[in-house]
């Protein structure tokens, strides 16, 4: 096939413009289920993360209260270094912080991607790139 034998969109007959209609939204529909599944995975593991930093947060607070009594009840016998517990915990919460943003980029992604294509711009940009195709 030659560069000659090759249609711009606006350049097809009513029934191959109709083929072409018909796979660019079986393309579009594709595109929204992948989209959509990604998306329900982003939001439950989101939700999943903001579990563990309040389970952690309350792990971490009941573990500073048995400290507490240990020592209250004079019966530590090992030196506990709080300064370094703090320490851990403020890596953990940036490592958490870390992953939770790159999912919520990729969140934000998706989401935008589906409303265009739920409002039917992404439809009309296909459309508009078809006609202005150049080789």
């Amino acid at each position: 096939m030659s560069n000659d034998e090759i249609k711009r969109y606006d350049e097809l007959s009513a029934t191959e413009k109709e083929v072409m209609d018909t796979f660019r939204k079986m393309k579009l529909l594709s595109d929204q289920a992948r989209f959509e599944l990604f998306s329900y995975k982003l939001t439950n593991l989101l939700n999943k993360y903001e579990e563990i930093l309040e389970l952690r947060g309350e792990t971490q607070a009941l573990l500073f209260d048995v400290l507490e009594e240990i020592d209250k009840n004079d019966l530590s016998s090992i030196h506990v270094d709080y300064e370094k517990l703090g320490m851990n915990r403020q890596v953990e919460l940036n490592n958490i912080s870390e992953e939770v943003n790159i999912m919520q980029e990729y969140k934000v992604g998706f989401d935008e991607a589906l409303a265009l294509i739920y409002d039917g711009t992404a439809e009309k940009i296909l459309i508009q790139d078809e006609c202005n195709w150049e080789l």
